[in-house]
């Protein structure tokens, strides 16, 4: 996946897995199975080291993207995940600085002005 993201041009945007994962971490909202869709937290990574998708439970294969999944099978991510799975203030404050150094850079999502 930091192939994939250096192939992609973001190689500019990402300086180290570490900053990969704690922007990951935003993978936290929405409807993807990781905690309380609306409640921004550290659950994100608890679940990852779960791999709840390699349970034979038919539900489970809806949890996560094959990004998120990607993740847990790099040592320098898993690394990471366990430490902000640990570690929630150390989390948002790695994620802050990363999310403000992409904004920084000038990356746009679809609807900004």
């Amino acid at each position: 996946m930091k192939q994939c993201f250096k192939r992609k041009g973001f190689s500019k945007f990402f300086y180290s897995a570490q900053e990969l994962v704690a922007l990951s971490g935003a993978h936290t909202l929405g409807s993807k199975g990781f905690g309380n869709p609306i409640v921004f937290d550290n659950s994100y990574y608890k679940i990852l080291l779960e791999k709840p998708w390699s349970s034979s439970d038919g539900m489970s294969s809806m949890i996560g993207l094959p990004s998120d999944r990607a993740l847990v099978e790099d040592d320098e991510c898993m690394r990471w995940i366990t430490k902000y799975a640990d570690d929630q203030n150390l989390f948002f404050e790695d994620f802050k600085n990363v999310y403000i150094k992409l904004v920084n850079t000038g990356a746009k999502w679809k609807g900004s002005v």
